[in-house]
């Protein structure tokens, strides 16, 4: 805000006065605290009326002069002035903050129907009305005030410039120079002791609908996160997916590994890396005849990847996608060839990682790196480490570390340890102390999170469901809903244009869900009262640092809990878990540990959820102690469970759940005992699910898996099928909210990723509904075919080799969450900070693991310094000493 007014503005040569023939202004509404008056603080708050000659007056009458002659239709030429403001009208200058230094606000006060102008662009509207309308019908005036519309759009449609919105402008020199007061400091708040955290939200609603835009959207998809997403769901013979994204810290494996003391469980081979860029290689590998047959030469493939392991990538090389490799004469790729080409191109990502507590960068392929989720130190390897880093500050020069306590950055753990044991040990000694600091920055990243990339969606709520008939045929209200009101106490909602956006979203899709457990005295007058349609905007998010993490909207993410906590019998908007299939039921039988086992602990209740995240949002929600609100990021979108690939629904599709009437053997259970008491489904005070505050978009009707009977090389055509202009007026008929973004043409939904083998996704909830959960049940991203991953692998075939009795599938469920198998609550990201960006992420986290060192290694210099056997020592001498006199 201004602290003074440009000076210096003089009435034009020759003016044309302008003179309102009628004024809605009165002096009783004028202001009165009008004299100085400065306070015992040295503050100063009154208003100065001002004289029509001041400069600040003279501003204000020659900026509405000229604009009320332009739309009057004036001859062009004169300078056109007011001659005076209307009757009862006054400009005041508005003092406020030190006495000697205050701050200035004009206003122009004593309008009956508005407070207040606070500035010339506020005015000009109200002035031409005043000008032109003999009847004074406030209808007829287009300022902000008569018309509750923002100035902004008032001035884009008069074409009036933005420099006359400004209340103040500030010029040097225009005030005497002052110091400023000194500004308070907010006294920290205190933290509330043996808070008692809320539970995480999660609730089921019918999902609202987009409305449908005339003109092209004016906001677009983040490039980023479309690449990101289609990069992940590649599928084909000659192409990779892409899992990692810049500013994923992922797992980084070493090769040759930094070796311990001789057994394996103590080697250090992976290190904690940062994303910094991602690469795209390719390569023409030749066909070679065998046997009058081309194949490819995969063999060709394999020096690829350890160039790439050795680090002999340049940058050149990876911009420009070719190969440095050398190739022998008789792989040579002819210039010319006829009939078929005879070599076929193979790209894969080659990622640019920043190692960390190191100085050191490496490029690494897709089958060199892995999710952060996807492997832990063991505790052996983390014992050792702590015994070679005491080693290390033991040994180190204090002189040394004290000069540069960025020592350990130097070590780069790519390097090439000698063979002899000498030399290994020294590497493994110098390896601990960056290494320890690794893992402690990486697991200071996993504790932050921040939504990003904010847009403004507009969508349609849902009107109300009708109320249910007062006839016996309601079901009784269940204990949870504890005693009704009747219809006389229950007070009416407020009228459509006096109810808020959170009143509005709330009421509305309250009865939505409880459209089916409404009391029996309610009264449908109460329901007839809501609006049919209400248009609302609010601001949504594309996509979110979860951890180590980058999720974005549209994407599979897994959820902490497990099928069986989310309405494990069914509800009218849940279907009931699926359970084993015929071939499942077979294997079981021919099992003797299992045969006994319950069917349904071998379907999908067992097992863990799926969202496809389609919104990303922030509500407010009440404090416990009832005094203001909290914000709160919560998702939405459609949740999906693991079913057996051979599982048939015994139900029919015509005996589908639908939430306008009674259930036909698909809803097991009612609404209100969704939760089955289980702390992660909140529910309403009605005894129904509990909906959400705001809603959510981002909705696009649910899609099948992919077909894996489809073959390898029919993809291509079915992928133009989806992006056919066929296809595209087929989205035209039924838009989701990314039709509110522009996204590439011919663009479709993007599909479901494949679930694991043997299992397909099947959608809990029927179409246009969603689900509404906390972010706080979002274990993190899914990536299909892990278990296949050549560094994964050998870990799971060892848990599988293993029995029960030996713990190898109780021990390994952290592996079996990453692919559903189990709830996701057994491998799950669990951020708990949230930071301003990805960048405040990084450097926060590597500033608190650098203090933690730098406290151990004084702890360290301090016993090195003064040994707890010569403090001893010392303490007996001083008992021992001959007492001095003075």
């Amino acid at each position: 805000m201004a602290r003074g007014y440009a000076g210096g503005h003089t009435l034009p040569e020759n003016p044309q006065w302008l003179e309102f023939p009628r004024s809605d202004g009165d002096t009783k509404a004028l202001p009165k605290n009008t004299q100085k008056v400065v306070d015992s603080d040295g503050q100063v708050n009154f208003m100065r009326p001002t004289d029509l000659d001041e400069s600040l007056a003279i501003n204000w009458r020659v900026g509405v002069g000229s604009q009320l002659a332009a739309r009057m239709g004036l001859p062009v030429g004169p300078n056109y002035v007011l001659k005076a403001f209307p009757d009862g009208y006054q400009l005041y200058d508005h003092n406020k903050g030190p006495v000697k230094n205050p701050r200035h606000d004009p206003y122009l006060c004593g309008s009956t129907n508005v407070n207040r102008f606070r500035s010339i662009n506020e005015f000009i509207p109200h002035a031409l009305w005043l000008m032109q309308d003999a009847t004074l019908n406030r209808g007829n005036c287009s300022c902000k005030y008569c018309t509750k519309q923002p100035q902004r759009i008032i001035s884009d449609s008069m074409g009036l410039s933005t420099h006359g919105a400004r209340r103040s402008m500030s010029i040097a020199g225009a005030l005497p120079p002052s110091n400023k007061a000194p500004r308070m400091r907010r006294e920290p708040r205190e933290a509330k002791q043996n808070r008692v955290p809320p539970k995480p939200y999660a609730a089921v609603r019918r999902a609202p609908k987009p409305i449908r835009t005339l003109v092209g959207p004016e906001q677009y998809i983040l490039p980023e996160r479309d690449l990101d997403i289609r990069a992940a769901l590649v599928l084909g013979e000659n192409s990779r997916p892409r899992w990692f994204r810049k500013g994923e810290l992922l797992w980084c494996h070493l090769e040759p590994p930094i070796r311990g003391r001789g057994e394996e469980e103590e080697d250090i081979q992976f290190w904690p890396g940062l994303v910094e860029d991602v690469h795209v290689k390719t390569q023409a590998v030749p066909y070679v005849s065998v046997n009058g047959t081309q194949r490819s030469n995969e063999a060709s493939m394999d020096h690829l990847y350890q160039e790439v392991a050795d680090g002999d990538l340049e940058s050149d090389t990876l911009a420009n996608g070719s190969s440095t490799a050398g190739h022998s004469d008789s792989t040579k790729l002819p210039l010319e060839a006829e009939g078929n080409v005879p070599w076929r191109v193979q790209q894969w990502y080659v990622y640019k990682m920043k190692l960390l507590g190191t100085a050191h960068h490496c490029f690494v392929t897709d089958e060199q790196v892995l999710p952060y989720l996807a492997y832990a130190p063991s505790d052996r390897l983390l014992g050792c480490v702590r015994e070679e880093l005491a080693k290390f500050l033991q040994n180190v020069p204090i002189d040394q570390m004290d000069r540069d306590t960025e020592l350990m950055s130097t070590f780069d753990p790519m390097e090439v340890a000698p063979e002899d044991g000498d030399g290994r040990a020294a590497k493994y000694r110098r390896a601990a102390a960056p290494y320890t600091l690794a893992l402690q920055i990486a697991a200071n990243v996993a504790q932050y999170w921040l939504p990003t990339d904010e847009w403004d969606c507009k969508f349609t709520i849902p009107p109300p469901a009708p109320a249910p008939s007062t006839s016996s045929e309601l079901p009784p209200p269940s204990a949870s809903q504890g005693p009704q009101l009747p219809s006389s106490q229950t007070p009416p909602p407020p009228p459509p244009e006096a109810m808020s956006l959170h009143a509005l979203i709330t009421q509305s899709l309250s009865q939505n869900a409880q459209s089916t457990v409404i009391s029996q005295s309610e009264s449908i007058s109460t329901h007839a009262r809501l609006p049919r349609s209400q248009t609302v905007m609010q601001t949504r998010f594309q996509g979110l640092w979860w951890g180590t993490e980058r999720i974005w909207a549209d994407e599979l993410v897994r959820l902490k809990i497990a099928r069986c906590q989310f309405a494990p019998k069914g509800t009218e908007t849940i279907y009931p878990p699926a359970g084993p299939s015929a071939s499942t039921l077979e294997i079981m039988q021919g099992n003797p540990e299992v045969a006994d086992a319950d069917t349904q602990r071998l379907g999908a209740s067992e097992k863990g959820l799926f969202l496809k995240l389609e919104g990303l949002f922030v509500v407010d929600v009440p404090n416990q102690d009832g005094l203001g609100f909290a914000k709160e990021c919560r998702a939405s979108g459609m949740v999906y469970e693991l079913a057996d690939d051979d599982w048939v629904d015994q139900a029919s599709t015509s005996d589908a759940m639908d939430v306008d009437r009674p259930s036909k053997g698909k809803g097991k259970e009612r609404a209100d005992q969704a939760s089955n008491g289980d702390p992660t489904v909140t529910q309403g005070a009605t005894g129904a699910l509990a909906f959400m505050d705001q809603p959510s978009p981002m909705k696009p009707p649910p899609l099948p898996n992919p077909d894996p009977s489809v073959p390898v090389g029919d993809t291509a055509a079915v992928m133009l099928a989806q992006t056919s202009p066929e296809a595209a007026a087929k989205n035209k008929e039924a838009p989701g909210f990314n039709a509110q973004l522009s996204h590439p043409v011919l663009s479709t939904p993007y599909p479901l990723p494949p679930a694991t083998k043997g299992f397909v996704f099947r959608p809990i909830l029927p179409p246009d509904h969603e689900v509404v959960v906390s972010l706080s049940l979002i274990s993190g991203r899914y990536y299909p075919g892990l278990f296949h991953h050549p560094l994964m692998a050998p870990t799971v075939a060892h848990a599988l080799s293993l029995s029960v009795d030996d713990g190898g599938l109780y021990n390994h469920r952290h592996l079996w969450a990453m692919e559903g198998l189990l709830p996701g609550i057994h491998q799950s990201m669990d951020p708990r900070q949230w930071r301003k960006s990805r960048l405040a992420m990084l450097q926060d986290a590597d500033a608190d693991a650098r203090a933690r060192f730098k406290e151990r290694w004084e702890e360290t210099k301090m016993t090195r310094l003064i040994p707890p056997q010569t403090q001893d020592e010392d303490s007996n001498n001083a008992d021992h000493a001959p007492m001095e006199v003075d």
